[in-house]
């Protein structure tokens, strides 16, 4: 203590302006006031009039004061600073902060004058990083002069603009197309302004589909903690949630059902693809309706300079897609249609399997001028699926169509916004048909068909503002109003399956709206600290019931070097719509309810805390811990019809609590011709209703406590290029009631006829005697090659093979449950499954 006391009274000897003098009253201008405080303090005061005030007149007091205090009362307002130096008092003149201006505008790919969403903008002398927002729009506030900008996007080369800066400037940032096949373009440990996963261009290429193409959405199953349901569904499960927790967003308008082939082909083809995000660990305010993930995949907006194309011919199916410009730099246009041939090929590999399905893209992209943009977009799409058994079948066909037109304006020099109105349509058709069997001949006699068919209809308008107020501070803020119509009919039991909306008798239409306003203020602290606090309030009406919720949102990152980062992320989140399903029927069991009185929304909180290491030696490794709590997660009760009811479907399906939680790592590297990516999850989910299992925790079914992805690329030639992906998951996690045969290979014998089922409870469930036990793990390994190569200056051929579970795992899939008699069940797990080794060819063409 005597050390610390002496330490400071030495440093107060040494500091003037800590000098105690005795101060006399004064009046005058302020070079004679200072010598008047020279003379009483005994301090030398050295200063030039040429930045001082000389003519105004100015006070001091009598007392005994500081002398630094007594110089900043007389000096407050003058543009000076007080040092010491040598013993003296020095007046200098204040370092005036450069003025700063803002630069705006859109990163584009030249020619083309394609928007590159999500570019990255660095000026090289600051340091200073903006990353465009998904339309390609940015905003800097920088220093007059002359600037080196940057301009990085994830698959195209870098390029530094040179920029003169002498005001307020609007400026689109041009990237040649030029591509580089053998090197990756990264960003490097840039501070992250959120916690979105970035599909770039090389980790799509990393998955190819049965048509032999890249397929950039199914490509999201490689990140950890993303899971599919079993083959028959291929449905998103992320994080430890239900699959309908996850939402996808075309162009910003949600699609019900995203995929094509049971799950094995997505709707998007990679010749569309501008950017891939998906929001897992962190939900931007923007985002509500799903507590698992937001995919948002945005589609090219069209070339403006010249027409290109691609053809596609595979064993499945056959796409082609074309795009340019109806008016040079004014106007562009992008079409792609895909349509399936496969049922020859699948009644080669498996004559159960019956399924067709088409898809058809449009985009109409026109600049009104420099300021603002208008795009129109469309999409239509339909699958058909028929499962043959000897003793039962199953049919569905679903089908999406979409319709957005957005509107892009610049404000002024600091604002950006952004207003979409969106209309989609989803068809949902259901039915499992049995055989009736004569008791004596043991022959099949007549067939009854459990029908069921469902709608939904959304009509959406959103609008988003941004803000650049200051130059570390970004401001987005905007609204939304969502009017959705669920159309239900009724089950309807006939002969065969009916696939015409006439046959089914409508029941009420569920209406409902959602609103929703939200802001967020992205705050930078210096160039290593982002912090991003956010707000949602949405308020939800059915019928007499109404839900208003705040949902807070925080997202921050901590760049502790130019190799590492620490993210942090809180968010609560609301789900009004519910996908209810029966755990025992497979692909035909799913149906969209709304929220009620009754049937409250899902609620979650999450936490998350993450690790980067991004180095410029191409190596990239992600570590991310989460913990998430679920409320009102719903399971379509046992004891109540599957099918849809009028009446009783609100108390007819169970609510419940929900618990998820993990560690994700993710880890990337390039070693000259060579890619790995290498992907981890340990999780545990579980779910508790009070009626099922006692009341007590069990674990959710897509509780898979390991998962595991594997990638390998390599190009041994510029243009040849080989993939492996391997797959390693748990096995699901299984509550089944008695009578369960346990023995995939040999399931036991059924007999649906026996029972003479009744329209309003075709199947019942008894919830006591279940049973629990985990499926058997599941594995798989797919292989690719292609070989591309030109003809001409405009040609460019392709030849993709590959192989489709290529060591042939026997994977199990569908679980089978059958009532046999009143108060009996006697259920059957089966091995079904639709692809076994699998070979896929394909060429393209690109022009």
């Amino acid at each position: 203590m005597v050390l610390l006391c002496s330490a400071l009274h030495s440093y107060a000897q040494q500091s003037l302006t800590r000098k105690i003098f005795t101060c006399h009253a004064a009046t005058g201008s302020i070079p004679f006031l200072l010598s008047k405080i020279s003379s009483y303090s005994g301090t030398i005061i050295e200063y030039s009039t040429n930045y001082l005030t000389t003519d105004s007149t100015y006070s001091i007091a009598d007392g005994n004061v500081m002398l630094g205090t007594v110089l900043h009362k007389l000096l407050n307002g003058q543009q000076v600073t007080i040092e010491e130096i040598n013993n003296k008092i020095i007046l200098l003149p204040a370092k005036k902060t450069p003025e700063q201006y803002p630069l705006y505008g859109f990163t584009m790919e030249e020619g083309s004058m394609e928007p590159l969403a999500y570019a990255t903008i660095q000026d090289l002398a600051s340091g200073q990083i903006c990353q465009a927002n998904r339309f390609g729009y940015y905003n800097m506030m920088l220093s007059r002069g002359k600037h080196y900008l940057e301009v990085k996007h994830s698959s195209l080369p870098p390029k530094t603009i040179t920029i003169l800066l002498e005001t307020s400037t609007q400026k689109n940032l041009i990237i040649s197309p030029v591509k580089l096949p053998e090197v990756k373009i990264d960003a490097g440990n840039t501070l992250q302004p959120d916690g979105g996963s970035r599909m770039d261009k090389y980790q799509t290429d990393a998955y190819n589909n049965f048509m032999g193409e890249t397929d950039p959405v199914r490509s999201l199953y490689l990140l950890p903690g993303n899971v599919e349901t079993q083959e028959t569904t291929g449905k998103l499960v992320v994080r430890g949630g239900d699959p309908d927790q996850s939402i996808f967003l075309l162009d910003g308008n949600q699609v019900y059902n995203p995929s094509h082939l049971l799950g094995e082909i997505s709707i998007i083809n990679s010749t569309l693809v501008k950017s891939i995000r998906q929001y897992k660990n962190d939900f931007p305010s923007r985002f509500d309706g799903a507590i698992s993930s937001i995919t948002e995949v945005n589609t090219r907006d069209g070339n403006m300079d010249k027409w290109t194309g691609e053809a596609n011919a595979g064993l499945l199916a056959g796409a082609m897609s074309v795009e340019g410009p109806l008016r040079k730099q004014s106007t562009a246009m992008m079409f792609s249609m895909r349509h399936s041939w496969s049922n020859p090929l699948l009644n080669i590999l498996d004559d159960k399997y019956q399924l067709r399905f088409y898809d058809i893209h449009f985009k109409l992209t026109h600049l009104l001028n420099a300021n603002n943009k208008l795009m129109l977009t469309g999409y239509l799409g339909k699958d058909h699926l028929n499962i043959h058994n000897s003793d039962y079948q199953r049919l569905q066909a679903w089908g999406n169509r979409l319709g957005t037109l957005n509107w892009i304006h610049l404000l002024g020099v600091r604002s950006f916004v952004s207003t979409t109105v969106n209309v989609s349509n989803y068809t949902n058709l259901a039915g499992i048909k049995f055989a009736l069997f004569n008791d004596s001949t043991q022959q099949a006699e007549d067939s009854k068909a459990f029908n069921n068919y469902a709608s939904i209809d959304k009509l959406e308008a959103k609008t988003q503002f941004e803000y650049n107020a200051l130059p570390n501070s970004r401001f987005r803020f905007g609204a939304r109003y969502a009017h959705i119509t669920i159309r239900p009919f009724n089950t309807t039991i006939s002969p065969e399956f009916l696939e015409e909306e006439g046959y089914y008798r409508p029941m009420q239409p569920l209406r409902f709206g959602e609103f929703a306003l939200y802001a967020e203020n992205e705050l930078r602290i210096g160039t290593n600290i982002l912090i991003r606090p956010g707000l949602n309030y949405a308020t939800y009406k059915f019928h007499s019931y109404t839900h208003r919720s705040l949902q807070p949102r925080l997202f921050a990152a901590w760049r502790i070097n130019h190799d590492q980062q620490f993210t942090f992320s809180y968010a609560r989140m609301i789900q009004y719509l519910h996908q209810v399903t029966t755990p025992f029927l497979g692909i035909n069991s799913e149906f969209w309810v709304p929220s009620t009185g009754l049937l409250r929304p899902v609620e979650s909180h999450m936490v998350n805390l993450g690790y980067n290491f991004n180095d410029k030696k191409g190596l990239f490794l992600s570590v991310d811990a989460y913990y998430k709590q679920m409320s009102n997660n719903t399971n379509f009760a046992e004891k109540g019809n599957i099918f849809y009811n009028e009446d009783t479907w609100e108390t007819d399906i169970l609510a419940g609590k929900g618990w998820s939680y993990g560690l994700e790592v993710l880890a990337r590297k390039q070693i000259n011709k060579w890619q790995f990516q290498f992907s981890y999850a340990l999780t545990r989910s579980e779910r508790q209703f009070p009626d099922i299992n006692e009341g007590k925790k069990y674990p959710f079914c897509y509780d898979r406590r390991h998962n595991l992805n594997a990638t390998i690329n390599y190009s041994p030639l510029k243009n040849w290029n080989l993939g492996l992906v391997w797959y390693f998951s748990s096995g699901d996690a299984e509550f089944l009631p008695p009578g369960v045969n346990d023995d995939f290979d040999t399931p036991a014998p059924v007999d649906p006829g026996n029972k003479e089922p009744d329209e309003k409870n075709p199947f019942v469930f008894d919830r006591t005697g279940y049973k629990s036990r985990r499926l058997p793990a599941y594995h798989r390994l797919n292989f690719n090659t292609s070989f591309s190569f030109h003809t001409g200056q405009q040609l460019t051929h392709k030849l993709s093979a590959g192989l489709y579970n290529a060591y042939q795992a026997r994977n199990k899939y569908i679980r089978d449950v059958w009532n046999l008699e009143d108060n009996s069940y006697n259920t059957t797990s089966s091995g079904n499954r639709l692809f076994d080794l699998t070979f896929y060819l394909s060429y393209t063409l690109r022009f």
